[in-house]
């Protein structure tokens, strides 16, 4: 999970060198619109995830449109307070709505947990890690076997040379931004099951996939998910053998140590050096 959504920083990143630091409310979104629709409401699964989905890609357009578009222009990094402020609004927006109290999202797949030995755990827990890791591997194939995944790779490096190429660069920034929201979205119907749904669910999601992404490196698809595996496993053990506090110390005095002795990451890159 953690890597998931992680990797949609790594997505805007790749495409504008920018980030949506509402990653985390993106969860959030996810999961109240499937609540409304699917247990609210009543709809099937399948449509309310898909009008979840196409809410989810118009959420992260939106976040483009309003708070990163007049900066990306001006190479202002006002983005990064603006976007922190639309999720701040939308975490609002929601408690106005659906209410402060966390809700439960039934699923058949938290009835009846699996024994192995003298574990137990739920088919939902087992779904997340193969759904997320299905769909890092197809955003990987789409930058790089894709010509329209080449063409917002482009778009960061030199956004203007590649407007001169014929790429229209707001239609592709906004594009990354799509994307970046929807895979946080899908990581909130994940959870919804497990965390039940509140509108403060995605405050700290969002904090430690920015880590996640910081320790495996914000231009390295295969270190985030590498780094978000192993975030979750430590947060883990030291839950498990410490307690929660601790999980929360040992976590971002990480990012902190990777942020001393490899500042772009471990499979990151360092930045380029003119001499």
């Amino acid at each position: 999970m953690y890597g998931l959504v992680a990797l949609g920083y790594h997505i805007t990143w790749a495409t504008s060198r920018t980030m949506n630091f509402s990653q985390g409310h993106a969860v959030m979104v996810g999961a109240v619109v499937a609540w409304t629709l699917v247990v609210a409401v009543g709809w099937p699964l399948l449509a309310g995830l898909v009008v979840t989905l196409l809410a989810l890609a118009a959420f992260g357009a939106l976040i483009e449109r309003v708070a990163v578009r007049p900066f990306f222009r001006s190479a202002s990094p006002a983005w990064l307070l603006s976007t922190i402020a639309c999720g701040i609004i939308a975490e609002n927006v929601a408690q106005l709505l659906f209410g402060k109290d966390a809700r439960a999202f039934p699923s058949a797949l938290t009835q009846r947990p699996i024994l192995l030995g003298g574990a137990g755990f739920y088919p939902q827990e087992l779904l997340i890690p193969v759904v997320g890791l299905a769909l890092m591997a197809a955003v990987q194939l789409f930058y790089h076997r894709t010509p329209y995944g080449r063409q917002l790779k482009a778009v960061a490096w030199n956004a203007e040379a590649a407007g001169l190429m014929g790429v229209n660069v707001p239609r592709a920034v906004m594009a990354a931004y799509a994307l970046s929201a929807l895979l946080a979205g899908v990581a909130g119907v994940l959870l919804a099951p497990l965390l039940n749904v509140a509108p403060t669910m995605g405050t700290i999601i969002g904090l430690k996939a920015f880590a996640v992404a910081i320790i495996g490196g914000l231009g390295s698809a295969p270190g985030i998910v590498l780094a978000g595996l192993g975030y979750g496993v430590l947060e883990a053990f030291v839950a498990g053998y410490v307690s929660n506090g601790a999980r929360e110390i040992v976590g971002f005095a990480l990012v902190i140590a990777v942020l001393v002795v490899r500042p772009w990451g471990l499979l990151g890159e360092p930045p380029a050096r003119r001499v």
